[in-house]
């Protein structure tokens, strides 16, 4: 236990729900409460091994589908459940993600206030953590499913780019979002919107013909040259697409669907592509 480095803190997400996994005593305990006031754990070196108050209380396993964001509580051969017991039928068991906690030092992180109604519309799309995602009174980051964004993948603005950095998801940019007529805008906590757009440098090179274009035509030329950046006008929105688990979708514009494009490391924009199986899919947490 000395040699771990402590440098990985997080609160537990049951995946679609409003729950805050606690430990207390010697196991695991769910309560129907925001996520964020759960106990804080960290997770070992190893990248599995869960560590709580300076002790080795379980382990993560991938879930099958989505490796890397969505995992199991394991201890042993069995499994956790969503009433807090233990199972060695994995069917059974509750899917986790975690929400890593930012950097606070020596202090403990602030535990925020719980919601009294978490869920405004059953018909609303909700959060990774079970948040109606038209709640008026949450902002949420936005998170990449990708399979290695825990550590990284914070949303935020390059130039007039929406673009995803280097650090957790959790510190990233946060999002506001509303329904305008079957469309979701999705506002930034400085007022701006996420919008469709195309570079000022990308568009110069454009030819004379596409230069009229507009972003929903369906041009083979300049069609897939668009992305997502931000505008102080929310121009029409977006759909956001079920596809996954429930709480998961894909952005849509109207006519295209967009995917994460890694540049380097710690740098990804999104792309315009024409599939839906070539999109990439997000959530949102509360």
């Amino acid at each position: 236990m000395e040699d771990e480095g402590f440098d990985r803190p997080f609160r537990f997400i049951v995946t679609g729900q409003y729950l805050a996994i606690h430990y207390r005593g010697s196991d695991f305990e769910i309560r129907r409460d925001y996520h964020a006031r759960g106990s804080l754990f960290y997770l070992s070196d190893d990248g599995q091994t869960i560590i709580y108050n300076h002790i080795y209380v379980g382990a993560l396993t991938d879930y099958p589908d989505y490796e890397g964001d969505v995992f199991y509580i394991r201890n042993g051969s069995q499994y956790l459940t969503q009433n807090g017991q233990w199972t060695t039928h994995v069917d059974d068991a509750i899917k986790v993600q975690i929400d890593p906690v930012g950097e606070y030092g020596d202090a403990e992180p602030p535990i925020p206030l719980p919601l009294p109604n978490p869920v405004i519309n059953t018909d609303n799309p909700i959060s990774a953590d079970g948040v109606d995602l038209y709640h008026p009174d949450k902002w949420f980051s936005l998170y990449p499913i990708t399979g290695d964004c825990l550590w990284s993948g914070d949303a935020g603005q390059f130039e007039s780019k929406l673009h995803f950095g280097g650090n957790p998801y959790s510190v990233g940019t946060c999002f506001q979002l509303s329904e305008h007529d079957g469309k979701t805008r999705i506002c930034s906590d400085d007022g701006k919107y996420l919008v469709v757009m195309m570079e000022p440098s990308v568009a110069a090179y454009l030819d004379e013909g596409c230069k009229q274009h507009t972003r929903f035509d369906r041009c083979s030329s300049c069609m897939l040259h668009y992305t997502i950046g931000y505008s102080s006008e929310p121009l029409e929105g977006f759909l956001l697409v079920p596809k996954g688990l429930s709480t998961m979708f894909v952005l849509n514009d109207g006519l295209f669907y967009y995917k994460v494009n890694v540049l380097k490391g710690s740098y990804a924009e999104l792309q315009r592509v024409e599939g839906i199986d070539e999109a990439s899919l997000f959530q949102f947490v509360a």
